[in-house]
């Protein structure tokens, strides 16, 4: 099986049937797969922040989000897993508008599959992700959401962490794997931090976090490995994504071929 990276956004475009697993480390990833970790009921993905009022008002929903990393006017929390993890989300709608992330997300969904992964749920992501290429014939890529488009160290780090397991998973089946270049850069990178808390500390969006006074994130979503959960795309209007499961990738296969 072939195991691609695409170190920002653009280098996924013109990809071929593929199952992809995007990777928005701080925060949209890590905030999506604590959220659903919680057991909220559902969970709508938008990108601009009257959409997002919007949705909240229409379905009761807490609303979640940020620009420039600081809570926006009228919503509940912030984008902040840590902030999130004192709410009482579990059986309620939550709204949750995040610029970048969204954006990536829904440029995939004509995709095979698109999973979110981040540190958090490094292990689980990769097992999932090579069952679903393996089982709809497709190729696994891992997209990084990037910074408007350019690289992010986080992302970058992340993206080795899920590779480096995908590998385990094909390896340990008997399935040979090819990986791109920038799969191979991405391994590396992952391989060159010992404890991915440095990566995540010493990017742009960790430097952000902690002069907004939201070093908890940080810490947060470096714990490597902490969840089973693997968030799963719903495509449509609104963008929904739901935990993983047989019923959601029947769900999602039925929603594709229409």
């Amino acid at each position: 099986m072939e195991l691609d990276v695409a170190l920002v956004p653009s280098q996924a475009r013109g990809w071929g049937r593929t199952v992809c697993v995007v990777v928005d480390e701080l925060r949209a990833s890590s905030t999506i797969t604590t959220l659903l970790d919680m057991g909220c009921s559902s969970l709508m993905l938008t990108a601009g922040l009257a959409d997002a009022r919007r949705l909240a008002r229409e379905h009761g929903g807490i609303l979640a989000g940020e620009r420039h990393g600081r809570t926006p006017r009228g919503f509940d929390f912030n984008n902040s897993p840590a902030e999130l993890r004192g709410a009482q989300v579990r059986g309620r709608n939550v709204v949750l508008c995040t610029s970048n992330g969204t954006r990536v997300l829904a440029s995939l969904q004509e995709q095979a599959a698109v999973l979110v992964g981040c540190l958090l749920n490094a292990r689980a992501c990769a097992v999932s992700a090579v069952a679903l290429a393996q089982s709809l014939d497709a190729r696994l890529g891992v997209v990084c959401a990037g910074q408007s488009g350019r690289f992010a160290l986080d992302d970058a780090v992340a993206a080795g962490a899920i590779v480096a397991r995908a590998i385990e998973a094909l390896t340990g089946h008997g399935s040979t794997v090819h990986l791109t270049d920038a799969a191979q850069a991405a391994l590396k990178l992952h391989a060159g931090y010992r404890n991915p808390m440095s990566a995540l500390r010493q990017s742009a969006s960790g430097r952000l976090l902690k002069e907004l006074g939201a070093g908890a994130d940080v810490e947060l979503c470096a714990r490597v490995e902490s969840s089973t959960t693997v968030p799963i795309l719903q495509p449509g209007t609104p963008l929904r994504i739901a935990a993983h499961s047989a019923r959601t990738l029947l769900d999602h296969r039925s929603s594709t071929s229409n």
